[in-house]
């Protein structure tokens, strides 16, 4: 599968006016000029260098503004591609999505389990070049692959540290294990920044200020966007609400989310009821066991019913405090925790954190599933090699365009 890499776009300015053309289009090339100040000799150069490499195209005639027809550009969608992989103990995501970030394909294997991190990294390249494949992608129009990971992640050196439930995951060079398999340029970023991505580039953040993608697997951690722009902290490693405290044990520990409100939480207390786990017939590793218990209580199971609502209220008390800290006015849910009983979690969350939230009388907070509930983080993955190449938001562009 090595080969040379392909370019989605050189050059910032080339970059930037095409991506604003992947948002704003279909568009006229005096609207690009006056949205991004390039003057109209830079921009009949940047949009001629477009139409030669295939990326846009002319898609007809709009209204004369005071003289000929504006001839309109858009994107051509199917130009280039870029694919998503998500790791997780629980399953691995692979998707493929096209030069708007649209989905156009999906696959999803058995999880990370215990197996050695050298075999994995060879069976995500299988996997990727069969999801290619099947869809009938040539690879030449691959610009690259995303690859996101539960945290703590090495974002600067493309290393996973290994969660808790990943451990032998530690410090693996994952990056450039894929990158030498390939020869595509690849991004390795945390599965929670790259869920909140992904729901910006799919539209479902379109108005928010301040929004942060709530992303549960096994263990829980959000991804923030202000104004559109990632918010990373020092390590890229932020909004871990999984570590946010919660309660105080009976010895004064202090009781972080995951403890109570994770999938791990949730079978760990249907196990210390005996009788019920039996009952519900819980077996097998903890996602497993978990979803046993989300398709129960979508059957009216009382007891099935509770530790769902247990763990949403645990959840959503470090939701509120996620909220707080960065006023948010956007919030949603993803991940396979929520594929399988988003409903209860999106009820008592929303409930919880636009009650409690501390500029309640200011405004209040949107709390809605993902889009893409289950395949979130990887195609935020997907997405983030093409924010890559484009790179807008770099320059400083963190808030939406107008042409008004």
């Amino acid at each position: 599968m090595a080969r040379a890499r392909v370019s989605l776009a050189s050059g910032t300015s080339k970059g930037l006016v095409l991506d604003l053309i992947r948002t704003h289009g279909p568009i006229g090339r005096t609207d690009l000029a006056a949205l991004t100040g390039l003057t109209a000799a830079t921009m009949s150069t940047v949009v001629r260098q477009l139409l030669a490499d295939g990326l846009v195209r002319e898609s007809g005639l709009g209204r004369p503004n005071g003289g000929r027809p504006v001839v309109l550009l858009e994107v051509d969608t199917s130009a280039r591609y870029a694919v998503g992989v998500q790791l997780g103990r629980e399953s691995i995501t692979y998707v493929a999505v096209n030069l708007r970030g649209a989905l156009v394909g999906r696959l999803r294997t058995r999880g990370v389990g215990g197996r050695a991190p050298e075999a994995m990294a060879a069976g995500v390249v299988a996997q990727i070049h069969d999801l290619l494949t099947g869809l009938g992608i040539d690879e030449e129009r691959v610009v690259g692959i995303g690859v996101v990971a539960p945290g703590p992640v090495d974002v600067a050196r493309g290393m996973v540290l290994g969660p808790s439930h990943m451990a032998a995951w530690h410090r693996v060079p994952l990056r450039d294990m894929i990158t030498a398999s390939t020869g595509l340029p690849v991004v390795l970023d945390n599965d929670a920044t790259a869920a909140a991505i992904g729901d910006f580039w799919g539209g479902a953040v379109e108005g928010a200020h301040s929004h942060a993608t709530v992303y549960m697997g096994l263990g829980a951690g959000a991804g923030v966007l202000i104004d559109g722009t990632v918010f990373r902290g020092a390590s890229s490693n932020t909004a871990e609400i999984g570590h946010i405290v919660v309660a105080s044990g009976a010895d004064g520990r202090p009781v972080i989310a995951e403890d109570v409100a994770d999938p791990t939480a949730v079978v760990r207390t249907a196990h210390a009821h005996p009788g019920e786990a039996e009952r519900l017939g819980l077996a097998g590793d903890e996602f497993a066991q978990f979803s046993a218990i989300a398709k129960a209580s979508a059957r009216g199971d009382t007891f099935a019913t509770g530790l769902i609502e247990q763990s949403a209220r645990h959840l959503a008390t470090a939701v509120t405090s996620l909220a707080n800290l960065f006023d948010l006015d956007s919030i949603s849910l993803a991940g396979p925790a929520f594929a399988t009983a988003g409903s209860i979690y999106l009820q008592v969350i929303d409930s919880q954190v636009n009650r409690d939230f501390f500029a309640r009388p200011q405004h209040g907070i949107r709390v809605r599933l993902s889009p893409h509930t289950q395949d979130a983080a990887a195609v935020g993955a997907a997405t983030l090699i093409l924010q890559s190449e484009l790179a807008p938001r770099t320059m400083g562009l963190s808030a939406p365009l107008s042409l008004a």
